[in-house]
C-alpha cells in the first residue's frame, strides 16, 4: 500500500510494472482495486499507477473536494508530487470524465488518453445515477440500495475475477456517499461533446454495448466529434466494465493501443464488425 500527501490530504494509490507511466482513475463507487488485472497484464512494459479518488477506498474524505474540477486538480497534484510531467491516462466512468478533463486543460501532460463508459453528456447517465438529483436521493445511496445495485452489477461480469468481488466491495463500503452525489450531481450539469472538437490527442474510445449505467451511444460523439486520432470500439458482450468482462480481450487492446504510434490502426479479429468509420463493435 502507497500513499502521497498532497495539500489537501492523502491519497492511496498502488503502483506496478517498469516502464512508461500509465494512470488508470476508477469509476462512481469504484477503487484502484477494479484495475488490478489490468495493471498485472501491463507491468511488463509499463508503469501503472491506479490511485483512490478523494472520497473513495482509502484516500481521504474531506467532505468536499468531490467534483469533476477537483478530481482533474487531484490528477495533476498527484502527477507533481510523484514527478511525473507526462503520462498515458486511462478512466473508466467518471474516471473517464476526469481523464478527458485533464487532457482538454493540460495536454501536454499526457501522452494517449484511453477512456472507457465515459458520459459526455449528463443525459447519458442511468436512471439509477439521476435519481441523486431527487428528494430520495439519500435514501438511494444507502449501501442496501445504490451500493447493492452495483454490486449486482459487478457479479454479472466474467468468472476470472470473482476472487477480487468481496475486496471491491470492502473497497466500495468505505466511500463517502457525498462523493458520489456531489460527482453525479457535478457531470449531470455537464455536456462535454462540444469540446470533443478541441482534443488532439491520440485516443482509444471503448463502451460496453450492454451498459446499464452509461448510454452506449456516446460512441457515436466521439466517432463524428473529435479532432484526435481517435479509435473507437464497442464490446458486444460487455456491460459497465470491460476490464473485468472481457480482461483478455480489453488488455489486448489496450497494449497495443499503447504501442502504437499515432495513425496506427489497431489490428483486431475478423469477428470484429465495423460500424461506421471510426467505430468497431466486436
Amino acid at each position: 500500500m502507497s500513499a502521497i500527501l498532497l495539500n489537501e490530504g492523502l491519497i492511496h494509490y498502488e503502483v506496478f510494472g517498469r516502464g512508461p507511466p500509465v494512470i488508470l482513475l476508477h469509476g462512481w463507487l469504484g477503487s484502484w482495486r477494479y484495475w488490478m488485472p489490468t495493471m498485472e497484464a501491463l507491468a511488463q512494459d509499463f508503469r501503472t499507477y491506479a490511485l483512490d479518488f478523494w472520497g473513495f477506498g482509502d484516500s481521504d474524505k474531506p467532505g468536499d473536494l468531490y467534483t469533476i474540477e477537483d478530481y482533474v486538480h487531484l490528477v495533476s497534484d498527484f502527477m507533481d508530487g510523484l514527478g511525473i510531467p507526462q503520462a498515458f491516462l486511462v478512466g473508466h466512468s467518471l474516471g473517464g470524465v476526469v481523464a478527458l478533463c485533464t487532457a482538454l486543460s493540460e495536454p501536454n501532460r499526457v501522452s494517449k488518453l484511453v477512456l472507457i463508459d465515459t458520459p459526455l453528456q449528463g443525459g447519458a447517465l442511468s436512471t439509477s445515477l439521476k435519481l441523486v438529483r431527487s428528494p430520495f436521493s439519500r435514501i438511494l445511496a444507502r449501501p442496501n440500495t445504490l451500493i447493492k445495485m452495483w454490486m449486482r452489477a459487478l457479479k454479472r461480469v466474467s468468472s476470472d475475477w470473482t476472487e477480487m468481488y468481496e475486496e471491491i466491495v470492502e473497497d466500495t463500503a468505505k466511500l463517502d456517499h457525498d462523493a458520489v452525489h456531489q460527482s453525479v450531481e457535478n457531470m449531470l450539469s455537464l455536456d462535454l461533446s462540444s469540446k470533443l472538437g478541441q482534443l488532439y490527442i491520440h485516443s482509444l474510445v471503448v463502451y460496453g454495448e450492454r451498459d446499464e449505467f452509461v448510454d452506449p451511444k456516446q460512441a457515436d460523439l466521439f466517432a463524428n466529434g473529435s479532432a484526435s486520432t481517435t479509435q473507437v470500439f464497442v464490446l458486444s458482450d460487455c456491460r459497465h466494465f470491460p476490464f473485468l468482462d472481457e480482461p483478455s480481450k480489453f488488455n489486448r487492446l489496450l497494449q497495443e493501443f499503447l504501442k502504437s504510434d499515432r495513425g496506427d490502426e489497431l489490428t483486431v479479429k475478423e469477428a470484429w464488425k465495423r460500424r461506421f468509420r471510426q467505430t468497431e463493435y466486436l
